[in-house]
């Protein structure tokens, strides 16, 4: 009975410590690397549409129906969502020559990956601008009591940053490394 009881107790273990290793990857590396091909996709359309003119796209609800797009121009941010005026949003894809086609396979796919927001964000190490591209997707734990949202946050780096403020910040774990050019966060805010 003994022998019985300790060969369980080995097997419980065995089981506990092989979950532990296939859960010791991160939600967002795994994620990251789930849908690899189709960030890939997403981020070679948003750059498409982004080098015409700079925008910032996503959805303002959790069923992906209703799509908000930022048009930044020298002077004016233009903000439509196409739960208050699609006629607007459609006027303004016209006045800045976006391509719908991209457009529409660029919100395809956010809604694929379940992503809320893409958007660009520069910066300043050295006096040498930095841009980078961020992609927000809502956390699994929004569904709990008392939980304040957050957001989870994939970077993506034009060439590797090695500075000693970028260390600071993956040694405080505020970024997580996932390879080179891709890093992750979480935030308050999905923008």
């Amino acid at each position: 009975m003994k022998k019985i009881n300790y060969c369980c107790i080995l097997l419980l273990l065995a089981i506990w410590a092989s979950s532990c290793a296939v859960s010791s990857e991160r939600k967002s590396a795994a994620y990251y690397n789930k849908n690899k091909l189709a960030i890939n996709q997403l981020r070679f359309y948003f750059d498409t549409l982004y080098s015409q003119q700079p925008f910032s796209a996503g959805f303002t609800d959790r069923s992906f129906k209703y799509y908000v797009m930022e048009v930044t121009t020298d002077t004016l941010r233009y903000i439509y969502n196409t739960e208050q005026s699609e006629a607007k949003l459609f006027e303004t894809i016209k006045k800045f020559n976006y391509d719908a086609d991209i457009l529409r396979k660029m919100a395809t796919k956010m809604k694929e990956i379940k992503c809320l927001w893409l958007d660009k964000s520069s910066f300043y190490i050295d006096n040498k601008k930095e841009t980078v591209t961020f992609f927000s997707f809502k956390s699994v734990l929004v569904d709990k009591p008392f939980t304040e949202n957050k957001y989870y946050t994939l970077i993506f780096l034009d060439k590797p940053i090695e500075h000693p403020a970028i260390k600071a910040r993956v040694t405080k774990g505020e970024l997580v490394k996932i390879n080179d050019l891709v890093y992750f966060t979480i935030a308050n805010h999905f923008r």
